[in-house]
This record gives structure tokens, C-alpha cells and sequence, in this order.
């Protein structure tokens, strides 16, 4: 009865349905996968690995709005972000298990640890395990594209400029190459966007263990990162603001700070 409802729909929040129904059916992927490792934690837990259990609407919100030009620096718990740029379950449990039919290292890294070249995917550079890690290289990439642009080798994308997207978790943002990446994109304006998911934990301790303040208040002290606080765990109002930032960035080549707060899982 509520697909149909729906279905009389053109648009929820301005989202055409069947991206909301996309969305829906991902999160749903994604749980049962959630689910699945824990039952099956005798095999799995012999293998690091982290899921995306109460960050789904964010991440989704953000992968499906991802182009083929763009790139994406996912961390550890970004598997509804993986599948939402068309990665199967199948290929994820691979890089889950080891095994050597993984798309990402052939069994080299951790679950959720993607290295990824698909003419129709994003482009992710690989990256460390360590948190916070991928912030350097990420606003890298950035003035990678800046530079192409400047120089008049950039290709002519009609459907928009590519941008770099870069997930961190929220106990990264205290660490100092965070902060080296904010500066450097802020002082050569580049196009970037910093999507910080905060579930009020890091790895081992609670943010008030942590950190001294949120991570806006942070983010606020670099003049010229423009913030947009995001409900992570409302799926609408996340589409609806990832939208509006990324089309900032790709007609404007400025960075952007997301944060969203999300449900610790």
C-alpha cells in the first residue's frame, strides 16, 4: 500500500520517488548485511571490519548523488556508500573475507577499505587504514582537478564539474593533518567537500573523552569553509543539502564542511 501511495507521487521533498525507493531498498541492503555478519561473527569477526549501521541516510544520500568524474575517499564504516555507487554486497563481502576476487586490494585490506577505477563509478584513491589519513591526500586530489582546470586539461563534463568527496568520522577532525587539509583547501579554494559523520564516538572513547567542542564550532575557525549542519539520519533533508553543496562546488570550485549527526551503532 505505501509503494503505491507513492507511486501516485512525482516527488517527495523535491527527490523524484524512485530515488527515494532506491534509497529505501539500499538502507534495507544494507542492514541485512549488518545483520548477516553478526550472526555470522564466528567467521567474520576473524577479520577487522565495521558497518554502517546508523549512518545509512547520510551516506546513501551522498553515493547516489556521486558522478562517474568524481572522486570519493571513503573510511572504515562507508559500506552504504559503496553499495550506493553500485558496488554489489557480493563484491563487498569479498574484500570482508580476503578473498582474492576482491575488486578493491584482492584480499590485501580491511573490510570497507576501497580502491576503486570504474569508468562508471567514482574514482577512489587508495588510502591508510589510519583515521583522519585520507585528508591530505583527498584535498590533494582536489588541486589535482584544480590544476587540470586551470591549465585547460580538464575534460568538458556536461553534466558537471567532478569534486572530491571526503568522509571522515568525528574523532578524526581533532587529529592535525585534518587540519592541515582544511587549511590548504580553504587557502586555494578548492573543490571539496568534507563529510564528517558524528555518532558522538570515535573508535574507543566518547567526543566529551575527546574533543573540546563540535565539529562546526571547529570547522568555523578556518575562514572560507563554508558549513551546512545535516540531520544524518533523515534521508530527505540529507539529499536535499548534499544537493545544494555539491552544486555550490561544482559551479563555484570552493570547499564545503557537511557535518551530520548521526546514530551511534
Amino acid at each position: 500500500m505505501a509503494s503505491t501511495v507513492m507511486a501516485k507521487e512525482e516527488s517527495i521533498g523535491s527527490i523524484p520517488v524512485n530515488t527515494v525507493l532506491m534509497a529505501f531498498e539500499l538502507m534495507c541492503r544494507a542492514k541485512a548485511m549488518t545483520e548477516l555478519y553478526e550472526k555470522n561473527s564466528a567467521v567474520t569477526a576473524k577479520y577487522v571490519h565495521a558497518t554502517s549501521r546508523g549512518h545509512e541516510a547520510i551516506q546513501i544520500a551522498l553515493g547516489l548523488q556521486l558522478k562517474p568524474q568524481d572522486y570519493l575517499s571513503a573510511y572504515y564504516r562507508d559500506d552504504s556508500i559503496l553499495l550506493s555507487i553500485g558496488m554489489t554486497p557480493y563484491e563487498l563481502m569479498l574484500q570482508l573475507m580476503a578473498k582474492k576476487d576482491d575488486p578493491f586490494s584482492g584480499g590485501r585490506t580491511y573490510y570497507s577499505h576501497p580502491s576503486l577505477r570504474r569508468d562508471n563509478m567514482p574514482k577512489i584513491p587508495h588510502q591508510s587504514s589510519a583515521t583522519g589519513m585520507q585528508a591530505i591526500p583527498s584535498t590533494g586530489v582536489a588541486m589535482g582537478l584544480q590544476y587540470l582546470e586551470k591549465k585547460g586539461l580538464a575534460p568538458d563534463y556536461k553534466d558537471g564539474k567532478p569534486l572530491m568527496a571526503c568522509s571522515l568520522g568525528d574523532g578524526s577532525v581533532t587529529e592535525g593533518e585534518v587540519s592541515e587539509a582544511f587549511q590548504m583547501a580553504v587557502l586555494k579554494k578548492l573543490p571539496i567537500l568534507y563529510l564528517v559523520q558524528d555518532n558522538e564516538w570515535d573508535i574507543s572513547a566518547s567526543a566529551k573523552e575527546v574533543r573540546a567542542m563540535d565539529a562546526v564550532e571547529f570547522a568555523k575557525g578556518f575562514k572560507g569553509l563554508e558549513t551546512r549542519s545535516i540531520d544524518g539520519t533523515d534521508f530527505i533533508r540529507s539529499y536535499q543539502t548534499i544537493k545544494e553543496v555539491m552544486h555550490h562546488i561544482r559551479e563555484e570550485r570552493r570547499p564545503f564542511f557537511g557535518p551530520c549527526a548521526c546514530a551511534f551503532a
